[in-house]
């Protein structure tokens, strides 16, 4: 919600798997920096930890920009930022866990996806517009979000436009996987890509079509299956929002 003095962050709750929803709540205060003025949480969906010392954490990853520096209007990439916001207590209250925003221009972390990984390490993919090589930068947290184990760096294997992606861990069978437009100049020809060492390389698992697409979120639906949805149309990524199911067993390597 955006209102004269910023951007403003509410949750609501469920407890009927999404029937019906609580009064939004507002927690502004505790999740966003009063110099921050651009604020957006994820897109896509959250992350609820089940392993490690952090099991039952929520991670939501956000973005949002600085002031600018000088004359400027601050409507540079430079100013974009990513943090996230963590709650141990099932969502009751919440606060600030990582934040990575250097405005040197080289990686400008914007809207971030989150996976967990075995043991419980946390994995973090961005887009970026940037002088970084490629339109993604990844990062890792090995305390639940608190803190990065190192700032965002360029992950230009992930060839694609500037656009949101989404991130998935499977397990089993154990891949980590990315949904995102795969054309490089172009929001078009959505494809799924499959990581077999926890994000460090990557491989084209699925591709959907060549048309026009944009904006994903992948899902675990059971054992055998993953839930794609994502905006897309015949001449041009907005015309409407599609969901594909795909089986796993697509996006596993052959061993």
């Amino acid at each position: 919600v955006e209102a004269a003095e910023g951007r403003r962050v509410f949750v609501q709750e469920s407890d009927d798997d999404g029937v019906s929803w609580s009064r939004p709540r507002e927690i502004t205060d505790s999740v966003k920096d009063p110099e921050w003025r651009w604020y957006a949480t994820t897109p896509g969906h959250a992350v609820e930890l089940r392993h490690g010392t952090h099991a039952g954490r929520i991670v939501v990853p956000a973005n949002h920009s600085l002031p600018p520096e000088g004359a400027d209007d601050g409507t540079e990439g430079k100013y974009d930022g990513g943090h996230c916001l963590l709650s141990d207590d099932g969502g009751r209250t919440w606060r600030i866990g990582y934040v990575d925003d250097d405005p040197d221009g080289y990686v400008n972390v914007n809207e971030t996806t989150a996976a967990e990984l075995p043991g419980g390490r946390v994995y973090l993919n961005t887009r970026t517009d940037s002088a970084a090589p490629g339109t993604r930068a990844d990062a890792y947290s090995s305390d639940g979000g608190q803190t990065l184990e190192q700032p965002f760096k360029p992950q230009p294997a992930l060839v694609g436009p500037v656009v949101e992606g989404s991130v998935l861990w499977c397990g089993p069978p154990d891949v980590l996987l990315f949904s995102g437009p795969a054309a490089p100049d172009a929001r078009a020809s959505m494809t799924v890509r499959a990581s077999d060492d926890h994000g460090v390389t990557w491989r084209v698992a699925h591709t959907v079509s060549g048309s026009p697409a944009a904006y994903s979120d992948l899902v675990r639906l059971d054992a055998e299956t993953v839930g794609l949805l994502f905006e897309t149309g015949g001449s041009g990524p907005y015309e409407s929002i599609a969901f594909r199911r795909i089986p796993i067993g697509e996006l596993v390597r052959p061993r």
